[in-house]
């Protein structure tokens, strides 16, 4: 029986990978075996899934990563979802291997200046996949620990597949590096042409989606969506719902466009806005409305997308959820995010940079005339991943044989 080792933080991360685990789990063939960094581990548990965290590898767990580890996370406590144990022993381990490759002096100056993004453990990832022996690695384009793991996994000979959760910009470096990783899965099309743009061979690239959008594909989406506009009466409207999101240099800039939003509803009664706040978000509820609903978290997104005629946002995934479900997009493209989720720019959505360009964006997308980026078809992603993780196991398999 063959072994892949998964290792992924939380967030979109662990969230990307967790449906491939499930069906490589389901194998009878394939043994899976899961690292899960800092909020990864909730993630896990919520679904029944065993994992393991730096804690529990008396290889990486040091007395001097101990004492790092308890040093720091006095300064920093751990994230709710984070166990003590498991704050101290990540931080120390990577804070020890910091201090290996760049000394004393150097690893502290490194850390004031960058904080955790300093973190590169190739030494207790190393000692992780000594200690687990997988026949092949399965992570994704994160930074860190998990980048790590690619270095480590390439010294030791055990081939690695990557997954690019969104548009890989802040990672391009790496990704256009043979070196990083045996396989990269990517989002779209436009994704892999840019990486292969950048050097990397064409075999070592694909597009498989990803798992977080599978499902997307739910036959029943489209009659819930049809269903929410007849309950809440928007069959004769065109509902456009803006997904809100904060902008720490901007406070309020998301406010802002909601006011311009609102304001375009009055030379407009055909339009009925919803407003989806970030769960980040600090909202203040907008006047009543018959043009207006706030929508709750008690709603479901995928609904209330498949529900809408356009969707309106900044640099949300919310958007990109729309673009997949074929759902007119427009973006507020003068975000200090933009340049990591430029949907405009990859043809995804209209972008506009100015509150008087919002109506008139929208009175276009509403039309159907605006750019329509071929991307690929929702609901294949978790298969085509775990295609191409069998694929490098059968590799290792021949090469060993």
């Amino acid at each position: 029986m063959k072994t892949v080792l998964v290792i992924a933080y939380g967030g979109g991360h662990m969230a990307c990978l967790l449906p491939v685990i499930e069906q490589l789990r389901s194998s009878r063939d394939v043994r899976v075996e899961v690292v899960a960094l800092t909020t990864a581990a909730a993630l896990c548990a919520q679904r029944g899934i065993p994992y393991r965290g730096f804690q529990d590898f008396q290889e990486v767990c040091d007395a001097r990563a101990e004492a790092h580890g308890r040093r720091l996370a006095a300064l920093n406590p751990p994230h709710p979802q984070v166990n003590s144990a498991e704050s101290i022993a990540y931080l120390g381990a990577s804070y020890r291997d910091l201090e290996d490759a760049h000394g004393a002096v150097g690893a502290a100056q490194l850390f004031a200046r960058e904080g955790r993004q300093a973190f590169l453990p190739v030494a207790s990832l190393a000692r992780i996949l000594a200690s687990i022996r997988p026949d092949a690695l399965l992570v994704t384009s994160a930074p860190r620990a998990e980048w790590a793991a690619v270095i480590a996994a390439r010294a030791a000979s055990i081939p690695a597949v990557v997954v690019v959760d969104l548009f890989g910009l802040s990672e391009q470096e790496r990704l256009v590096d043979p070196a990083y990783g045996d396989v990269i899965c990517v989002l779209t099309e436009a994704v892999r042409e840019r990486i292969l743009a950048g050097g990397r061979p064409a075999t070592q690239v694909c597009v498989t989606g990803n798992p977080v959008f599978d499902g997307l594909a739910e036959p029943g989406l489209r009659v819930r969506g049809r269903g929410l506009r007849q309950q809440r009466g928007w069959d004769a409207a065109r509902v456009i719902t803006w997904a809100s999101q904060p902008e720490p240099s901007a406070p309020q800039l998301p406010r802002r466009i909601e006011a311009s939003l609102i304001a375009a509803l009055a030379a407009h009664p055909d339009w009925h806005l919803v407003i989806r706040p970030h769960p980040s978000d600090v909202y203040a509820l907008p006047p009543a409305s018959a043009q207006l609903t706030l929508s709750t978290r008690a709603d479901d997104l995928h609904t209330l997308l498949a529900a809408s005629d356009a969707v309106v946002t900044m640099t949300s995934t919310v958007g990109l959820e729309a673009a997949l479900l074929g759902v007119p997009l427009v973006t507020w493209d003068a975000s200090e995010n933009t340049p990591y989720c430029p949907y405009a720019s990859m043809g995804l959505a209209r972008g506009v940079t100015d509150f008087a360009a919002l109506a008139p964006a929208l009175v276009e997308a509403l039309a159907g005339r605006g750019p329509r980026a071929e991307l690929p078809p929702v609901g294949a992603a978790t298969r085509l991943i775990s295609a191409r993780v069998r694929e490098i196991l059968q590799l290792a398999r021949a090469t060993n044989a």
